[in-house]
């Protein structure tokens, strides 16, 4: 895969815990990854992270990186 395929956003929250989203462009799935999570994959729909209770500030971090990663799809 090329990058120009993958977008990738990565993210501190105010507690320092470290998040990466990474969106696939030929797929149209994206996944998110935390360190408070021990980087285990949790799928992206939407914007939304399913099955994940995330705080305001990484909800929209989220939000803004599915905008970013899904213009023009």
């Amino acid at each position: 895969m090329t990058a120009a395929k993958l977008f990738t956003s990565r993210f501190a929250n105010r507690y320092g815990e470290a998040w990466i989203f990474q969106y696939d462009r030929d797929t149209g799935e994206g996944i998110l990854r935390g360190e408070d999570r021990d980087w285990q994959e949790c799928r992206v729909v939407e914007g939304r992270a399913v099955g994940l209770i995330l705080n305001e500030e990484e909800i929209q971090w989220l939000r803004a990186s599915w905008m970013d990663a899904t213009k023009g799809a």
